[in-house]
């Protein structure tokens, strides 16, 4: 399985967001080794935790980092363990994956990390869905997002379990963004997020469409302070009008 997963990444075409692939030798002991460019830059986690970003940088890096999942998904090879930690910042300029431990063509037991993981990866599979990695890392892009835009996980509990139980009840609204959907001018990039987050996979979007989406709502926040508040009540001036939300809005 190694073997057959690290041809697939072999195979990806070379893109600024995606680290290189320098070497695989199979026959390696005392196991097989795949050799990947070294990145020197800052992690998005690091950026995150230290307060230094803004709006329009963080909506940069994550369009960066849909650049690299779409040159991904469209070699049919999925990411897998998307999230802040396994973006590199090169230059403090470009995004870029890394981490490629968990990436292939197929979703595996263990695949992401619990804040970030899809509810196929916790066995909460549609009848009949024939799983794509590509379906599984636009959820895991969706928790990420929210957390470079607010500073806060999207699905936050006490333990494990609180945290595995919000991910697969939910079908694209976890409380916080619920909440987050009446900051002022938020709506678009939550109704966004919501699509990226439903239960069945098949109907969230494609990369190249969140991507596109991603762009049209930074419009309305770009110019805000960073982090963006998570709820009306956190922002200066808050929207008293309520936004009607549809989970079943595609």
């Amino acid at each position: 399985m190694f073997r057959q997963e690290a041809g697939a990444l072999l195979a990806l075409p070379k893109h600024p967001n995606l680290a290189r692939f320098v070497s695989f030798d199979a026959e390696a002991r005392p196991k097989p080794i795949l050799v990947m460019e070294l990145i020197g830059g800052n992690s998005l986690e690091r950026v995150i935790r230290r307060g230094l970003l803004n709006v329009r940088a963080a909506f940069s890096y994550l369009d960066g980092v849909l650049s690299g999942l779409e040159a991904m998904h469209s070699a049919g090879v999925g990411h897998l363990d998307v999230k802040p930690a396994n973006v590199i910042l090169r230059e403090d300029k470009t995004a870029v994956l890394v981490d490629f431990g968990l990436s292939g063509k197929h979703i595996r037991p263990g695949c992401g990390t619990l804040e970030y993981c899809a509810p196929e990866v916790l066995g909460v599979v549609p009848n009949g869905y024939a799983s794509s990695p590509s379906h599984t890392d636009i959820y895991g892009f969706a928790c990420m997002a929210f957390e470079t835009l607010t500073a806060k996980y999207i699905i936050d509990g006490r333990d494990e379990t609180a945290i595995i139980g919000q991910h697969v009840e939910h079908d694209g609204w976890p409380r916080r963004l619920a909440e987050f959907a009446r900051v002022d001018g938020a709506r678009e990039l939550a109704m966004l997020l919501a699509r990226c987050l439903r239960r069945d996979p098949k109907i969230r979007p494609p990369a190249r469409e969140v991507r596109r989406a991603l762009a049209l709502a930074a419009h309305n926040l770009e110019s805000r302070p960073w982090p963006l508040p998570v709820s009306r009540h956190e922002q200066p001036e808050a929207s008293e009008a309520p936004i009607p939300l549809v989970a079943g809005r595609r």
